[in-house]
């Protein structure tokens, strides 16, 4: 079978049907295009897709496309938005499968907090009401998407929570402003456009994602948004630019056994989409030892330099998040003045005792041999003595 053919993935296919479904034209004067030609380019020539893969790029691409025509539009009729104020968003960063997920669930079990639910990311146009929030159709709509990962690769429901209403990662907010790495890599291994918007400016993707927040919070207010990627990691500076009150939380698990973990999240993620998973190399920085110490030395750098200032970011263990969930959560607010109301501490406790670790299948990876460990905990001994992070295997 032609899959090119039967799926095309072009530059004008993908923005025709955009304009055709919305119709709408605008799609902004932000430089979003060129990353975008240069990931189709990429996706066509790099990620090796497969039948599926290929109809999911396509069908993922095309969302992004026409959720950028909204937003443009939403902004034009009602510049109004753009008054909208965000302060102190707190911003989950560090190594995947270090416990941000759970961290961020339990924080928008808080009602004093806000996050971005999958729905609303996927989905930001219109902009979401207070009176129907928690029932609007669009919930449904992207349950049925982002689920199908679950539906292709059964095991997925082990390592993963994938739904409608649950919080996504920043990664679906720079969707629109086609500048991220681990999204679209996810979606399929593009080296080329990696290596290109690595060299680029990212504060214009920020910029983007503020514009979202605000669209967002427009008719549904939130006083306190909390969003969370490991992707932030890279770009500290450019995201203190853009949100210079900003509320860093980081928690440290063994980066030896939060990478075997991300290895195989991100090999059952791959292998949904095309028969050659990890062929590139595409995923280094995320999934290799030294890629992985590379990023985490640079923060340390700029911790140390004074770049980003050490009193913007709260430290947390995996350890104590997982034991002592409560305890560390009031530290985080009082380190950062931040108001934790006798309701919000009661919905996160309960949100706690509901939601054990234990009702979702265990995660089975592996770790692998002895002298692998050995390699990777040399990489990434300057990381764990800096910030006090003990060994798990």
């Amino acid at each position: 079978m032609d899959i090119a053919g039967v799926v095309p993935l072009d530059v004008d296919s993908l923005m025709q049907s955009a304009t055709r479904s919305t119709g709408l034209s605008d799609f902004g004067t932000d430089p979003w295009f060129e990353p975008f030609k240069v990931l189709v380019k990429s996706l066509n020539e790099e990620a090796s897709f497969n039948l599926l893969g290929r109809i999911r790029a396509r069908a993922e691409l095309i969302i992004m496309l026409e959720a950028r025509l909204q937003i443009e539009d939403w902004y034009k009729r009602h510049p109004e938005i753009d008054d909208e104020v965000i302060t102190k968003p707190i911003f989950i960063i560090g190594q995947g499968r270090s416990g941000t997920t759970m961290l961020i669930n339990v924080l928008s079990s808080n009602p004093d907090n806000g996050v971005v639910m999958t729905w609303e990311g996927m989905f930001p146009c219109p902009p979401p009401e207070k009176a129907t929030y928690t029932s609007d159709p669009r919930i449904e709509k992207a349950h049925h998407l982002i689920t199908q990962v679950n539906r292709v690769t059964p095991t997925m429901v082990s390592m993963h929570n994938f739904a409608g209403n649950v919080p996504h990662e920043c990664l679906q907010l720079f969707g629109p402003s086609f500048m991220s790495a681990a999204w679209f890599n996810s979606m399929g291994q593009v080296p080329t456009y990696t290596d290109f918007i690595s060299k680029l400016d990212h504060e214009s993707a920020y910029r983007y994602h503020k514009k979202i927040l605000k669209l967002l919070q427009w008719r549904n207010p939130r006083s306190q948004w909390v969003v969370k990627s490991p992707s932030h990691l890279d770009q500290l500076p450019t995201l203190l630019k853009v949100y210079p009150d900003a509320c860093l939380i980081w928690p440290h698990r063994d980066p030896v056994k939060a990478l075997a973990s991300l290895v195989s999240l991100v090999g059952t993620v791959q292998w949904g989409r095309t028969d050659q998973p990890f062929k590139f190399g595409s995923w280094d920085d995320y999934v290799d030892a030294k890629g992985v110490a590379a990023r985490f030395n640079r923060v340390i750098d700029w911790l140390e330099s004074g770049v980003v200032p050490k009193k913007q970011l709260f430290n947390m263990l995996y350890r104590d998040l997982v034991t002592d969930t409560m305890r560390v959560l009031e530290e985080m607010y009082a380190y950062f003045g931040l108001t934790l109301t006798e309701r919000g501490r009661a919905a996160m406790a309960d949100y706690m005792a509901r939601n054990p670790r234990t009702a979702r299948p265990a995660h089975k990876f592996d770790v692998g041999p002895s002298t692998v460990i050995k390699e990777d905990r040399q990489a990434l001994a300057r990381y764990q003595q800096y910030f006090g992070v003990p060994n798990e295997i």
